[in-house]
């Protein structure tokens, strides 16, 4: 019995966060979510990592999710490939929007946002920056590829 005991510590001591720690999925949706607007205004930088100098789209959904424990890669095709496609009644805030900008149309991933609820997402967009648009504006919509979800929620 001593010998579990000082088995489980030892483990309980290399793990990166105790069970106190841990977080729900809805926790961690949660916690995306509200930091999207932590972001707003933040003005856009092609290739940009830091909001204090600008950031692109997938550099602020790294950014956003990393917040709440989540690695994901850098650019928003790869983000999109370690995705799990959502059909759209499955779609819940803190999923991943992904869009083809340049290539209208197509499967062609380069723009990517976090959905929020009630018919919005976020994004840093060229003209705009970290700011909040309608799934439904036109513009977004012809060029929306596909909602997924991080393979951990």
């Amino acid at each position: 019995m001593r010998l579990k005991k000082l088995l489980f510590l030892l483990i309980s001591a290399l793990l990166p966060f105790s069970a106190a720690e841990a977080k729900t999925i809805a926790e961690a949706r949660g916690q995306v979510v509200r930091e999207t607007m932590t972001y707003l205004n933040t003005p856009y930088l092609w290739g940009g990592m830091h909001p204090q100098t600008g950031m692109d789209c997938s550099a602020f959904v790294k950014l956003v999710y990393g917040k709440a424990g989540i690695t994901l890669p850098r650019v928003a095709k790869d983000q999109y490939a370690q995705a799990r496609y959502l059909p759209p009644s499955g779609v819940l805030p803190g999923d991943m929007i992904f869009f083809a900008m340049k290539s209208p149309g197509t499967a062609k991933v380069d723009h990517v946002g976090i959905y929020v609820g009630r018919g919005f997402f976020v994004h840093a967009s060229f003209t705009n920056g970290v700011h909040i648009d309608s799934v439904e504006n036109p513009y977004y919509y012809a060029r929306m590829v596909s909602v997924r979800k991080y393979n951990g929620f």
